[in-house]
């Protein structure tokens, strides 16, 4: 294996099996002709074989034992040992290796072969549970070099070798059956007695059902990204526009129907996340009804009910049901296509009434306007109609209709996009895409990585059994050509950074229908064969039997998968799109309309902030960020030029000191062992002051924390901890920081003040108070303080609320002032207002009465301030009163109160003007 530079890898040797939460030893021998030119480290990444932005990954990165710049003419070996986690899952892991320069992050060049990532496969090793053989392989420089060679062949291998055995088999039974004439039926003569309906029904009863228990599994899930198209919605429904920022034209969504499916209901004040959970559910059972009949359509009706093996597959896929669930538009992108098929594939074998062309058209347009790639969708499930039009030498009224259909759709709202955004492509396609070879590179292991998914692949080896009747060939065909041109759409992609293969979805139901219609006609082969053998008449069940214990069992593990992964039926879901509403909230209450804040996630928290402008690290609602990452050819999820991706960071950073938000998110994610160590930071320093290098772990910041103008130029104000891998820390520009907040220290106290009176040690006077008495759970209540200040008093001095109740103390530790003015700030006989927004914790703070205390106490040492005069109610600390959190009513209360500014932004003319202009 040859590097740039003149360097030679020889060799590795490594374990064949390790532990899960054990070590990876692995040796490295290389062959150094000369000096190297730069300060090179060796990395090794352990990675799940598929890869994926999901896939678990660990890294050893190291220095060799002699000194890069040393190395020259000499053998040099490096030994480095990588933690495996205790968590990652039993199964084959790839191990890649290469170098990189420690000071540009370039990677050294893979000469022989060629690598598109610059870095080598050694080989893999197995993740097991427990007892590890313990035992060592070595690999020789030939080895990694075919390894490197065959990589994505190898990924394929086990999927290439049974889909062609499966096309021969098909088509040597399509040979046997040669003579046989089509059996197609008109569809519109069935039997339509009372039996034959209640049959039908049980039919598509059956997969409903089973799609609605995953629905609880997943309850309330909801990505982030779906509160994109909330803030579309709701900005176009208050009159605003189409667009996320005011006044910022940018189409930021690539769901252009599905955000005007939402904003009626927007206007109407629902909770648009509980209308996308009735809505996905609706759609997706539409779709299995439609994917059932599809495969009747194309077999027939069967007395074992086979035609509903493909509808079970698809209720019971955890990515089918997950994205039904997500608020995002893939239940509608899942629905439209095959709806849009059916109608115009009965209509063309029935020489159905013309109108059904026009139908299917309107279908298909609509599904062109929810995605960009069902445009694509939209000419291939055409295609009888132009082998048709070949076949007859014109074009028919009918198919022409089904073309009128389509532009109905899209022409005006194409026209509409082109004049209102000023141009045709979303601003996503420019922020989320790249070409190039490590893109293909990584998408088609994405694509494997699919297919390993679920079993997907299993699916993928029946489908060419479908083709082993002449029933339908030409329809048949185009379900076949439909997936084919979605699995390389999905690998141009390269990395999509949501999980379970959403983007696969509209092609999915008809990889489905293949997968059944090809388990029918092997069953039917080897009936026919056991019948002209003369066996015994129960073969043909039997034969049925083991079809149907075959898709019962997969169907089984596809369930299974989901109920692990989403914690069973607990209602938790995942709250991804739900832990932000506290940051908008809390932004609206200390800032202007019309401020900026630069942030990653353009989800919940621009939701809960509506007159709040966002700079987006991403890209997706930021015009400028968006085409400089896809003009420079760089990928938002793939690693591509190190060297490319350096100047694209430094121009973002001139970008956003220019711009010059007023408030900045920093993302964090904990990198792998620094658990504690973050933990520990953040409870040093909830503001996010202490959390130092950690910045610089997330690569979508364009590493704003090495700048040092950023360290200049912002404060940290307040730090949101997720989880133990992921906090959210908010920090304010100095120069507003610097400035009394005024909307939190106020000109002399509210008239009438009532609640307890109290002083503490050192002169801090609690003046008075009022509080939220009735909430239900998840949502949120307000906790008033007035005080009169003494003077500075030392920093960590913070004000700590508790909700006891239940045998639960819940607290809400914060600095004074809502965060916003910390002790060492105060001025002697000022009066500050501590307004606090308590959200009830979701699952943790269940239904009950809980009594409210509030005391000071110091951060470092735990120690309270004593109170020397007033109601003291034991421990120092007051008692404010009671909150009653009440059983939350889904769909009659909202899951979470939408932002009401004129009570978040209780002294709109008391915050600070930054004197922004609207606008980038």
């Amino acid at each position: 294996m040859r590097f740039a530079q003149g360097l030679v890898l020889e060799s590795a040797t490594m374990a064949r099996e390790v532990t899960a939460g054990g070590t990876l030893t692995l040796t490295l021998r290389y062959r150094a002709e000369r000096a190297l030119d730069a300060d090179y480290w060796i990395f090794v990444h352990v990675e799940a074989e598929a890869g994926g932005v999901d896939a678990a990954r660990h890294s050893g990165d190291a220095a060799p034992p002699t000194p890069a710049t040393g190395w020259g003419a000499q053998e040099v070996v490096h030994t480095v040992r990588i933690p495996v986690d205790g968590k990652d899952k039993p199964g084959r892991y790839a191990v890649y290796t290469g170098l990189y320069d420690r000071t540009s992050g370039h990677r050294l060049r893979v000469l022989d072969p060629p690598s598109p990532d610059d870095r080598v496969l050694l080989g893999t090793v197995d993740v097991v549970t427990e007892d590890a053989d313990g035992s060592d392989r070595t690999v020789t420089g030939a080895d990694i070099h075919m390894r490197t060679r065959l990589e994505l062949w190898r990924l394929w291998a086990p999927w290439l070798l049974p889909i062609g055995i499966a096309s021969g088999v098909a088509a040597l039974l399509l040979r046997r059956r040669r003579a046989e004439t089509s059996t197609d039926v008109d569809d519109e003569t069935e039997a339509d007695d009372r039996l034959s309906r209640a049959v039908r029904f049980l039919v598509l009863a059956v997969p409903a059902v089973l799609f609605f228990l995953g629905i609880l599994v997943v309850l309330e899930f909801v990505k982030d990204d779906a509160y994109i198209s909330f803030r579309y919605a709701h900005n176009l429904v208050t009159g605003q526009g189409l667009v996320f920022n005011h006044g910022e034209r940018v189409e930021g969504f690539t769901n252009f129907l599905w955000v005007f499916v939402l904003a009626p209901f927007e206007a109407l004040g629902w909770d648009l996340f509980q209308v996308c959970e009735v809505l996905g559910t609706l759609l997706g059972i539409a779709c299995l009804v439609v994917t059932g009949r599809l495969t009747a359509w194309v077999n027939g009706d069967r007395r074992m009910l086979t035609q509903m093996w493909g509808a079970l597959w698809l209720a019971t896929s955890a990515s089918f049901v997950l994205w039904a669930k997500s608020g995002l538009e893939q239940p509608l992108v899942s629905l439209l296509p095959i709806a849009g098929a059916f109608v115009l594939w009965r209509a063309r074998s029935a020489a159905a009434n013309e109108r059904r062309y026009l139908v299917a058209g309107l279908i298909m347009g609509a599904g062109a306007m929810t995605r960009p790639e069902l445009h694509l969708m939209a000419i291939l499930v055409g295609l009888p109609l132009v082998v048709d039009a070949v076949r007859a030498r014109r074009v028919r009224r009918a198919e022409w209709l089904y073309v009128a259909g389509i532009l109905a759709v899209t022409v005006p709202c194409h026209a509409f996009r082109f004049f209102y955004y000023g141009t045709l492509i979303p601003n996503t396609f420019y922020a989320k895409t790249a070409s190039g070879w490590i893109v293909w590179h990584e998408g088609i292991k994405t694509v494997a990585d699919m297919f390993a998914f679920n079993h997907t692949g299993l699916l993928a080896v029946m489908a060419p059994l479908a083709f082993a009747n002449r029933r339908r060939t030409l329809e048949k065909a185009t379900m076949g050509a439909i997936v084919v041109a979605f699995l390389a759409f999905y690998a141009s992609v390269g990395v999509d950074e949501m999980q379970w293969h959403r983007l696969f979805l509209p092609a999915l139901p008809f990889l489905c229908v293949l997968a059944a219609l090809g388990i029918q006609n092997l069953l039917d082969a080897v009936v026919n064969a056991l019948e002209r053998r003369g066996s015994v008449p129960a073969a043909r069940t039997a034969a049925w039997c083991v079809g149907w214990a075959a898709v019962v069992v997969a169907c089984r593990a596809n369930f299974l998968f989901t109920y692990r992964e989403v914690n069973g039926f607990n209602g938790h879901g995942d709250l991804a799109g739900t832990f932000h509403p506290d940051l908008g909230k809390f932004l609206v209450r200390h800032e202007r309309p019309g401020g900026l804040v630069a942030f990653q996630d353009m989800g919940s928290t621009p939701y809960h902030a509506p007159d709040i402008d966002f700079l987006d690290f991403v890209g997706l609602v930021d015009k400028t960020v968006a085409h400089a990452r896809h003009d420079m050819g760089l990928h938002a999820f793939v690693a591509t030029n190190a060297e490319t991706a350096a100047r694209y960071e430094a121009q973002m950073r001139d970008y956003f000191f220019a711009r010059n938000p007023e408030w900045t998110i920093l993302t964090i994610y904990t990198p792998l062992g620094e658990e504690t160590q973050v933990a520990k930071a953040f409870d040093e320093d909830p503001t996010g002051g202490a959390f130092g290098s950690v910045y610089g772990a997330n690569a979508f910041e364009w590493h704003l924390w090495d700048d040092p103008r950023f360290r200049e130029r912002y404060v940290p104000v307040r730090t949101w901890p997720r989880s133990a891998a992921y906090y959210l820390a908010l920090w304010r520009r100095r120069d507003l920081w610097d400035r009394t907040p005024r909307e939190v220290v106020l000109d002399a106290p509210p008239a009438e003040l009532s609640g307890v009176h109290a002083t503490f040690a050192g002169g801090l006077e609690l003046l008075g108070s009022e509080m939220t008495h009735t909430t239900p759970e998840r949502h949120e209540a307000f906790v008033t303080t007035w005080w009169k200040l003494p003077g500075p008093m030392p920093r960590d001095v913070y004000f700590f609320l508790h909700f006891v109740g239940g045998g639960a103390q819940i607290p809400a530790d914060h600095v004074p002032g809502d965060w916003m003015y910390p002790a060492d700030r105060w001025k002697a006989g000022q009066v500050l207002e501590d307004r606090t927004l308590f959200q009830v914790p979701p699952f943790t703070m269940l239904p009950g009465s809980y009594e409210v205390y509030l005391g000071a106490y110091r951060r470092s040492t735990g120690e309270r301030l004593a109170i020397v005069a007033g109601g003291n109610a034991g421990e120092n600390r007051v008692h404010l009163g009671t909150l009653v959190v009440t059983t939350f009513h889904p769909m009659i209360e909202q899951l979470i109160p939408p932002t009401r500014v004129d009570v978040m932004r209780k002294y709109p003319d008391r915050i600070l003007d930054p004197h922004r202009l609207s606008g980038p």
